[in-house]
């Protein structure tokens, strides 16, 4: 067994801590950079966090560097401009004088010969049906919070130590919770956000335009008009002290448009001051579950850097869902990131594998409300829409808030993309949970699917090979691309793409499978029969002299792709042999797939000559890390082999890349340069949670 991932200095990246399904985050921990609490934020709020410790009033505070230079309010309020504020009692802690360990559920910081400590708790775990909970399994998995302490060991010190956690809110003011609820120690933005922990002997609640030396005292000792706040923790000399924090958030009434809902906490939770409270009651039960999800992680197969992917990769898909309350019934929604479109089917086909660990529910309803308001019809037949709105804005039926009309590249129609995603959603849902009911009432939703392909293939039943080639009539004179729209023709255009292809495969594979369960035989017969002639065709594509498949089947092209293999993801998740053996059924296929990955997986090809990263295309430098995941579990169970030395290589250089603040200031970023590592676009993206697939290995 591997040693699990290890405390790292040097490293700058932030991380989102995050609710289930409350759309926010609090984001800390790239240094010299602020952050802080964030409701349906495209990036990192940009609150100065103030976390450290000093050993007596005499010494300066040790903070940690999650801040920029803050500047003082006083003179907005005063007149006088000609003032110099004093420089701040504090020294920002070096990343050579603290080491972080990020977990599954947990990131933590410790400095001072580790006797300080600090660390935020994103709990998580298996979310019944929501439309089933009782009240009070709905307030402990919809609790709109995170959790955390922070601590200090003095037990070998001969002064006291005091420890801070506050905020600088810029131009807004914090209000002290203990106003509202007697219950609460801590400071809150209105209803909205707010941070607390228990009162008690020890426990100080500081607020002024300088939080670390107060100047202006009203009867209770806070200036509550200024915008910086914090609580301060005293931890006498020989006493080691833990003290919990809760961190809510709070967002009342109708939050979305075109579909209006309100968020599903909001029907067990009064206020922002419920949710603190039971956050401070349930504490020790949800420390108890972040604990659980990073012993599972800590004890895996996975190396330290590919612990870290997928830890980071789990934080930020949190960020981005939301869980709202339309008509009586709970509507899920996981958001695009930066982007903030709302249930992108390109990421809902992907975040298929981590949701149906947790939350298998939310990939059915998505599902239905796909069919039920975002399919269309077009003059091949049914397909569904890359999205459902954006920005808490539901576009109307059948229609998404990216497609355009008449264009090629980025945001034209992904019109065979989508249907292929429905169809692999759909059965890999089905056929793991056993869902079968489900499956029966949507058999003719599958029926219209298998007969829109063949139309995409040729309308013309004698002249069908298997490969998409018809674009929908909405593209009108332009193209249809598929979910790799910034990419080059390699991977951009749908028509006669190998990826699409090879995805093509998976569906026909996954169909046959789901029309055998529901008795259709001569249905799953004939998608056995599309499958096989597809395969066929695609090894007439095979170029015998280079040994690679073209990524396009059209005017010459050369390019090589990594998500050849893509389409073999699905029926390999749900543990279909038939399909998978290399030596079964697809056997002449799997021989130059195999072939191809391994001349791919070469530097200058698909291994960035620079980096050693893996890239998603041999003629784009953007590569997304999320379909990296993807296809490094699929080539390193189906074609192990084909791993050269310089690709096993990628995981730490991938790694890399989200510990620097090239990528690193936006939490997970999913498009990367892959000759620099900065980060070109899908930041405060959720997408990389296809890394849990990892786990599987």
């Amino acid at each position: 067994m591997p040693t699990p991932a290890a405390p790292a200095s040097g490293e700058s990246y932030h991380v989102q801590h995050s609710p289930f399904g409350a759309f926010a985050s609090f984001t800390v921990g790239l240094v010299d950079a602020p952050g802080g609490f964030g409701q349906s934020l495209r990036a990192p709020a940009k609150q100065n966090v103030y976390v450290g410790f000093r050993r007596g009033p005499a010494s300066r505070w040790q903070l940690l560097p999650f801040l920029t230079p803050p500047q003082s309010q006083e003179g907005a309020f005063t007149g006088d401009t000609t003032v110099v504020a004093p420089p701040r009692g504090f020294d920002a802690l070096r990343p050579a004088d603290y080491r972080r360990t990020l977990g599954l559920a947990s990131d933590t910081w410790r400095a001072d010969e580790t006797r300080f400590g600090f660390s935020l708790l994103s709990p998580f775990g298996v979310v019944p049906d929501p439309a089933k909970m009782n009240k009070a399994a709905a307030r402990f998995h919809l609790a709109p919070l995170v959790t955390g302490w922070i601590e200090y060991d003095n037990r070998s010190g001969t002064t006291p130590v005091e420890l801070m956690f506050g905020i600088g809110h810029g131009d807004d003011t914090l209000r002290p919770l203990g106003d509202t609820c007697a219950a609460l120690a801590g400071f809150a933005s209105g209803g909205k956000f707010g941070y607390a922990t228990k009162p008690g002997r020890g426990i100080e609640l500081r607020q002024g335009f300088d939080v670390l030396a107060p100047k202006f005292h009203d009867y209770r000792g806070l200036l509550v008009i200024a915008g910086e706040s914090a609580l301060v923790f005293a931890v006498p000399a020989g006493q080691r002290k833990r003290f919990p924090l809760v961190l809510g958030f709070y967002a009342a009434g109708p939050i979305t448009t075109g579909l209006a809902a309100s968020y599903a906490y909001t029907r067990v939770f009064r206020d922002l001051e419920d949710v603190l409270v039971h956050g401070l009651a349930d504490y020790r039960r949800y420390e108890k579950l972040a604990a659980q999800r990073d012993r599972e992680l800590a004890r895996s197969k996975l190396d330290a850097d590919q612990q870290f992917l997928v830890a980071q990769a789990a934080h930020s898909y949190l960020g981005s869902t939301q869980l709202l309350w339309h008509k009586g019934k709970p509507l899920w929604i996981v958001n695009e990131g930066e982007y903030r479109m709302i249930n992108t089917f390109d990421l809902t086909v992907d975040h298929v594998f981590f949701e149906l660990a947790w939350q298998p529910w939310a990939v059915r309803d998505t599902l239905d409300l796909f069919v039920r308001r975002y399919s269309y019809r077009d003059q091949l037949g049914l397909s569904f829409t890359h999205d459902m709105g954006v920005n808490d804005f539901f576009t109307p039926p059948g229609r998404s808030s990216y497609e355009c009309d008449g264009i090629e590249g980025c945001f034209s129609h992904m019109t065979m993309e989508q249907l292929l995603n429905w169809i692999l959603t759909a059965v890999t849902y089905a056929e793991h949970t056993g869902d079968t009911k489900w499956l029966r009432a949507n058999a003719k939703i599958l029926l219209a699917c298998a007969a829109s392909l063949r139309n995409r293939d040729n309308p013309d039943p004698t002249k069908r090979d298997g490969i998409l080639k018809h674009d929908t009539s909405r593209v009108g004179h332009g193209a249809e691309i598929t979910t790799y729209d910034s990419l080059d023709v390699s991977l951009g255009q749908a028509r006669n793409n190998l990826y699409l292809a090879v995805k093509t495969l998976g569906a026909w594979v996954l169909l046959e499978k789901a029309l055998a369960r529901l008795g259709r035989k001569d249905e799953s017969a004939a998608a056995r029969a599309a499958g096989d002639l597809l395969a066929h065709t695609l090894t007439t594509k095979f170029e015998a002299d280079t040994g690679f498949f073209p990524a396009v089947f059209e005017k010459g092209n050369r390019s090589r792709i990594l998500p050849a293999v893509e389409g073999f993801v699905y029926p390999l998740f749900l543990g279909d042999k038939d399909a998978t053996d290399a030596h079964g059924r697809f056997a002449p296929l799997f021989a130059q797939l195999h072939r191809h990955i391994s001349q791919a997986l070469q530097p200058g090809v698909c291994l960035d000559p620079v980096s050693g990263g893996w890239k998603m295309s041999s003629t784009s430098t953007n590569t997304w890390f999320s379909k990296i995941a993807l296809a490094q579990h699929v080539v390193r169970v189906l074609f192990p082999a084909a791993l050269t030395p310089a690709a096993r290589t990628g995981d730490r250089v991938h790694a890399d890349w989200q510990r620097t603040p090239g990528c690193g200031r936006d939490a997970m970023c999913d498009q990367i340069r892959s000759d620099t590592g900065i980060s070109c676009g899908s930041r405060y993206y959720p997408r990389g949670v296809t890394a849990w697939l990892w786990l599987r290995e």
